[in-house]
């Protein structure tokens, strides 16, 4: 078995030394998808594997050779500049707005008062025509990068580069983070490589640069906060998770729980509001329009979306689906925050249920499961990580006719092999359960 696992390993490098080889991955959109699958491919097999040895004993030289490949593997795709998506030269922009005294949350790309602030770069920055989404956290990373970047690089699109670093070290951080997850829960620090070989986490953190690694860190150090007992600390990460990107205010219900009629933990939570405060206080302003176009990621624009399609269809209404959208993540939220249910596989059921109901489902978006199906590796959700690349094909309309057509037929190539495995581990779970059940047992012994 470890000759087989070896031997993957050697094959998923191959793998991503190929991508890096393609130079330019814009003019070779189609040929980076196929290989993403197929090192996708190399990466289900890896983890296969690494549960199978994972049921022995813990072998620490197996898991420090998981880490060096992983980190060979990102130092791999490292020197690729930003491809897939266009989202740092909006990092960027924010950033040198601010630098310029702007506020982001008031600014547009596109307005001329910030005409001075244009440069080669401008025809990729994203979103002209709208205001900062993300939170304020976010923006101290892009203000802060921007003044470091600049100071030493003065190329316009050699500092879109390096606005790379602050994202792939935090998935860095991410890997060391589960490492003591892993060894607060008792589990063999091999599985580590559930985030730490996956595709969409190398892809996404060091070759396009997004910033979802800020949010995936601070909930992963949430989660090792609570494993250890110190929720002031677990709501410290949690807080500034919310101050990078919104979303993750859906966790506190599961973090602050709920027993015999009162909350487990209801005073630890209020670190929140300093916390908030403060990150928010340098940017005081009406966001109403901001928070408009971000619940546009529950419902509004489509993108590889899947159980939103069937929403939409039975709702007849963007905005009808939207709220039906949200009201099954708070439902979902509330039933597992009142069930007894380990912190960790709430959290996932939480986020996946999120993401299959929500109209606006980037590839990227799907690195906030990984840390997760580290601890519940779901074979559904790792498949569903493993087929997300498919959703670049929307990037070819993007380069050649200026289109994003995110929501197209495609995408079922990724979603009907996921939701038929998640419905047949679901039906063969519960055959199983009720051959395992008392009364089949009394039956039986009669």
């Amino acid at each position: 078995m470890r000759i087989a696992f070896l031997l993957s390993a050697t094959a998923l490098w191959v793998v991503f030394l190929r991508i890096r080889l393609l130079g330019d991955l814009r003019a070779h959109v189609p040929e980076t998808v196929t290989w993403l699958v197929l090192a996708s491919l190399f990466y289900l097999v890896s983890s296969y594997l690494v549960f199978q040895i994972s049921k022995g004993e813990a072998n620490h030289s197996l898991s420090l050779g998981i880490a060096a490949v992983a980190v060979i593997l990102r130092l791999t795709v490292w020197p690729l500049a930003p491809a897939l998506s266009d989202d740092l030269y909006r990092y960027r922009w924010e950033g040198k707005l601010q630098a310029a005294g702007g506020n982001p949350y008031e600014s547009r790309p596109g307005d001329a008062r910030w005409a001075s602030l244009r440069d080669s770069t401008f025809p990729l920055v994203v979103g002209k025509d709208f205001k900062a989404i993300y939170g304020p956290l976010i923006q101290q990373v892009e203000l802060w990068s921007y003044r470091a970047v600049s100071a030493v690089e003065k190329d316009p699109v050699r500092q879109v580069f390096w606005f790379k670093l602050p994202f792939a070290l935090c998935d860095l951080g991410v890997i060391a983070a589960l490492w003591w997850l892993l060894g607060a829960h008792g589990l063999p620090r091999e599985r580590v490589l559930v985030y730490a070989w996956s595709p969409l986490a190398i892809i996404e953190f060091w070759a396009t640069g997004h910033n979802d690694s800020v949010v995936v860190l601070l909930i992963t150090l949430a989660l090792l906060s609570a494993a250890k007992e110190r929720w002031t600390w677990a709501f410290v990460a949690l807080s500034l998770a919310v101050a990078a990107k919104i979303w993750p205010v859906l966790l506190f219900p599961l973090f602050i729980g709920w027993r015999q009629g009162r909350p487990l933990r209801g005073y630890q939570w209020w670190v929140a509001l300093p916390i908030l405060g403060l990150l928010a206080l340098p940017y005081r302003t009406d966001v109403t329009e901001n928070l408009r176009f971000v619940s546009g990621f529950m419902g509004g624009w489509r993108n590889n979306d899947s159980l939103f399609g069937i929403l939409l269809g039975l709702a007849k209404d963007p905005y009808r689906a939207k709220y039906a959208a949200v009201g099954i993540v708070v439902v979902t939220v509330l039933i597992l925050t009142f069930r007894r249910i380990p912190l960790e596989r709430a959290c996932l059921v939480a986020i996946a249920v999120m993401l299959m109901v929500s109209a606006n489902c980037h590839p990227w978006y799907l690195t906030w499961l990984l840390p997760l199906l580290v601890l519940f590796p779901v074979p559904a959700l790792l498949l569903w990580t493993a087929l997300a690349p498919l959703a670049y094909s929307a990037v070819i309309s993007w380069v050649t006719l200026g289109e994003w057509q995110g929501s197209t037929p495609i995408r079922w190539f990724e979603y009907v092999p996921v939701y038929s495995l998640l419905t047949g581990s679901w039906l063969v779970s519960r055959m199983i359960s009720r051959r395992r059940s008392p009364r089949n047992s009394a039956h039986i012994a009669g």
